[in-house]
């Protein structure tokens, strides 16, 4: 639509109406126009707030998580060494069991050879 459309459109709706009616058809719609944006905009800081309130939330829980499992490794840690403790007492018992038994038959085999 060209500019001169657009004028004389303008104009017929003017001298139709009357220029109060049509500044109450143009105010009624700005108002409009600005309620519908303060809603949107109201909308969005509502929306931005739950999704930080979303991400507050998740990185909560992702720091119960890592506290709960740092808490685990810990306690693993400790079962880890407890049980080379076991490992290496067990060994022990072995290598003490195995060279008595290798006296004991040193020992049978003098008394068979005398």
């Amino acid at each position: 639509m060209g500019d001169h459309d657009l004028i004389v459109l303008v104009t017929a709706l003017v001298s139709a109406l009357g220029l109060k009616e049509v500044w109450g058809i143009i105010k009624k719609k700005m108002d409009l126009d600005g309620k519908k944006a303060e809603l949107k905009s109201n909308r969005k800081v509502t929306y931005e707030a739950t999704k930080d309130q979303i991400t507050a939330q998740v990185i909560e829980e992702l720091k119960n998580k890592i506290g709960e499992l740092e808490a685990k490794i810990d306690s693993l840690i400790a079962e880890n060494i407890q049980l080379r403790e076991k490992l290496a007492r067990m060994e022990e018992r072995i290598l003490v069991n195995a060279k008595n038994k290798v006296g004991r038959r040193k020992k049978s085999t003098e008394n068979k050879e005398k």
